[in-house]
């Protein structure tokens, strides 16, 4: 019976991240990059651990690659200048959505663990304590999400399971200890229906705001696009030929 009330219980909790996730993705519209990026207050500085160039730097209307300060066009200079304008209003609202996308999933995740603690007392505490953890984690990430791909929305729905998890198991597997002890089969076919009925209960609880993030991503769609084709048109080219590919959106 243990195993039955946590695999549910798990699932209850686990569901709804995937959903939001898909939703918060700025991936949506086929973004892609191989470098993570780094907004200074002077520059933009794209990075990547393999490949060349492996370091690409935007600086009003000014190119460096890996290092060298390249001659540029006044053509090219305008494009540049208008790239890293775009990035920089683009990155804090990829940002906001992928905070916000974190703070919907620890409210869901949180209300499974509260569902499943001993008592209101415990349950209130098992909430607060997984509000403060996704407090923290959204301020951490909050300077280290600096790469426009599909990965890191995952990648934060992934730690935002991860650290949780221990306190769902905990809540979980003391009701079902609890219950195997008394043998009380009454409580247990309620428990077991509470988990059974979770999942619904949390998908009603973040549908409407994970739409709303979805507005917001999609939204933002035309102006990734923009900023692609902004850099396939800089005349520009690599020593051996090619246009610079620092970011990659995938046709409407």
């Amino acid at each position: 019976m243990k195993a039955t009330l946590l695999a549910l219980a798990m699932g209850a909790a686990t569901a709804a991240a995937p959903a939001i996730a898909h939703d918060a993705h700025v991936g949506n519209c086929g973004l892609h990059s191989d470098y993570s990026l780094s907004v200074k207050p002077d520059r933009l500085t794209f990075k990547r651990h393999s490949g060349t160039p492996a370091e690409v730097e935007i600086a009003d209307g000014t190119l460096r690659v890996d290092g060298q300060l390249v001659a540029t066009d006044a053509a090219d200079q305008r494009r540049l200048r208008d790239a890293e304008h775009e990035v920089r209003a683009l990155v804090p609202e990829i940002k906001s959505i992928a905070r916000d996308a974190v703070g919907i999933a620890f409210t869901a995740i949180g209300q499974v663990a509260a569902a499943f603690a001993s008592d209101r007392t415990a349950a209130r505490a098992s909430a607060e304590r997984i509000e403060r953890a996704g407090r923290d984690l959204r301020i951490a990430e909050m300077d280290s999400f600096d790469r426009l791909q599909d990965a890191d929305v995952d990648d934060l729905m992934a730690s935002t399971i991860q650290s949780v998890m221990p306190e769902l198991i905990g809540n979980v597997t003391a009701q079902a200890l609890k219950i195997a002890f008394t043998g009380d089969e009454t409580a247990a076919a309620e428990l077991e229906a509470r988990a059974d009925g979770i999942e619904k209960s949390v998908d009603r609880a973040v549908q409407k705001q994970s739409k709303e993030l979805e507005r917001r991503a999609m939204e933002l769609c035309p102006r990734l696009r923009a900023l692609d084709q902004l850099e396939s048109e800089l005349d520009f080219r690599l020593a051996d030929g090619r246009r610079l590919d620092l970011v990659h959106v995938a046709a409407d």
